[in-house]
This record gives C-alpha cells, sequence and structure tokens, in this order.
C-alpha cells in the first residue's frame, strides 16, 4: 500500500488517531491537576481519549464506501485494517460511554453544544454543488477548532471539580487555553494552503504562509504568557520555566512549518505540542 508513512507503529499514530486522541487526554489531565480535587477529572480525561479515538474512527469508517477511499493514505490505511478498527472503534467507544455516564449530569449542558458545533462543522452538506457548512464561513475553520477543543479540555474539566469552580474562573481558564490551540490549527491550515478551497479564506489564504506563521508564533507567545502568570500564581514557580520548553519546541515548528512538510511534522510533531506542553509543566510541578 503506498502511502506517506511507512512505519507501521507511526501508521497507527497518525492514521489511526491514536496521537491525537492522546493529545485530548492530555490538555484535560493538564486541567484536572489544578482543581480542589481532580479524581473525576482524570475520569473525564481517559473518556475523552477514548472518546476521541472512536469520534475519529467513526467518520473515517463512514467513507470506506466512498470515492476518497481509494485517493487518501489514511482511508487507504482504514480500508485495510477496517474489521481491526470497526472492533476497536466500537470497544472504545463503549469503554468512554460507559465512563462519561456517571459524570454526564454535570457537563451536558456544556458537551452537547459542543457535538452539535462538531457535527456543523465535520458533516460535508451539499447545495448545487457547493459545499456548506461551518467549515465554509470565513476564518471561522481555526478559530471554532480552537473553541471546540478548549471547551472540551478546559470547561468540562473545570465543571467536574466536587467543590467547584466560580464560571468567572471556568470562563478565563477556557479562554487561556484558546490561543494555543489556534496556533497549532493555522498551523494545520499552512498544511492546506495548496488543497484548502479559497472560498474557505483560512488565514493562509488570506495573510499567506509567511504572515499565518507570524500570526501563529504570536498567538504561541501569548499563550506561553498565559501559562507562565497562571502557574506563578498557584506558586509553581518551576513549572513556570519547565512549561517554556514545550513552547520553544512549539515555536520551532511554527517557523519551519511549511505547506510541503510531511504528515510526521505535522500529525506527530504540530500535534504533539498539546502533550509536550503539559508534560514540560507537570515535571516542574514535582519540584
Amino acid at each position: 500500500m503506498d502511502g506517506s508513512v511507512r512505519n507501521p507503529v507511526l501508521r497507527w499514530l497518525i492514521y489511526g488517531h491514536v496521537w491525537v486522541a492522546l493529545a485530548v487526554g492530555a490538555q484535560s489531565w493538564w486541567t484536572s491537576l489544578f482543581l480542589h480535587e481532580g479524581a473525576l477529572a482524570r475520569r473525564y480525561a481517559l473518556a475523552a481519549t477514548l472518546g476521541g479515538f472512536a469520534a475519529y474512527g467513526v467518520t473515517r469508517l463512514a467513507r470506506m464506501g466512498t470515492k476518497e477511499a481509494h485517493e487518501y493514505a489514511n482511508l487507504k490505511w482504514y480500508k485495510a485494517n477496517q474489521w481491526t478498527m470497526y472492533v476497536l472503534v466500537g470497544l472504545a467507544g463503549v469503554a468512554a460511554f460507559l465512563l462519561m455516564w456517571p459524570l454526564w449530569p454535570r457537563i451536558w449542558q456544556v458537551l452537547l453544544p459542543m457535538a452539535a458545533l462538531t457535527f456543523f462543522y465535520v458533516t460535508p452538506f451539499t447545495f448545487r454543488g457547493r459545499g456548506l457548512g461551518l467549515r465554509e464561513v470565513p476564518f471561522l475553520k481555526a478559530l471554532l477548532i480552537a473553541v471546540v477543543w478548549s471547551v472540551v479540555a478546559v470547561a468540562v474539566p473545570m465543571l467536574l471539580d466536587p467543590e467547584g469552580q466560580p464560571m468567572a474562573a471556568i470562563i478565563g481558564n477556557t479562554c487561556m487555553r484558546i490561543p494555543l490551540i489556534l496556533a497549532l490549527a493555522i498551523l494545520f491550515d499552512v498544511r492546506d494552503q495548496p488543497t484548502d478551497d479559497p472560498a474557505l479564506r483560512t488565514v493562509p489564504l488570506v495573510l499567506g504562509v509567511k504572515g499565518a506563521k507570524a500570526v501563529a508564533f504570536v498567538l504561541l507567545l501569548v499563550s506561553a504568557a498565559f501559562e507562565v502568570l497562571f502557574l506563578r500564581g498557584l506558586g509553581y514557580s518551576t513549572a513556570a520555566w519547565t512549561i517554556l520548553a514545550g513552547y520553544a519546541f512549539a515555536l520551532v515548528l511554527a517557523v519551519r512549518a511549511r505547506p510541503e512538510r510531511d504528515a510526521f511534522f505535522y500529525a506527530i510533531l504540530v500535534d504533539g505540542v498539546m502533550i509536550a506542553v503539559p508534560i514540560c509543566g507537570w515535571l516542574g510541578t514535582l519540584w
């Protein structure tokens, strides 16, 4: 089978969406570390990881019967492993449901709107040959991704704090995470710039690749400043330094991003920022 990713482990991580599912869990777990009591939030982080894997899997399996299944490397891989993925996606979905069920009364008011936004974002509605949906709204693509990810990874875990969190704190912390996710989403738009419909009017299509990279760079600096102030405010002075290693890694990627970069660069390294930043920060909390 032809494809840009040859290593079988990387194929599972990239084409199987294992890596991005781990990123969902890592971002949720990072939030849980700063709650009064984080057991429920950590349960949610595990459910989010499994649910993310299942959700991505369903969208890929749903496209197995389309013409695209023979055109894209990730869909070719899914087709070659179709029955294995049916089993794994099904098991992950059931496990996520069982883990999430006791938490649902606390979080459904937030998760349902995010699920609806995600549905209208990923669903390829068409009318008279033209795509319809939230992806078609100019400039909205990256911002929508950033908002949904931040709500899922920050607001929802904070709602699971048994001692409660002020709504202002939930909104503030969620907004604090948006610059990081938005910067990474813009870098993925850089990757997609040659193939994106000009009507999408993504940041690279409007500002060019260099302009988009500059915006992503600034957003990463803003996110790093937020994290440093947040950690220092809680007394984690060492973590306020160690987390900068994760952001330095992200800034290097922003500088080096180009449309022709391979799948490893984007699907492992750029997505990996969402794992690297929490790990670097967590290591600093140990001292």
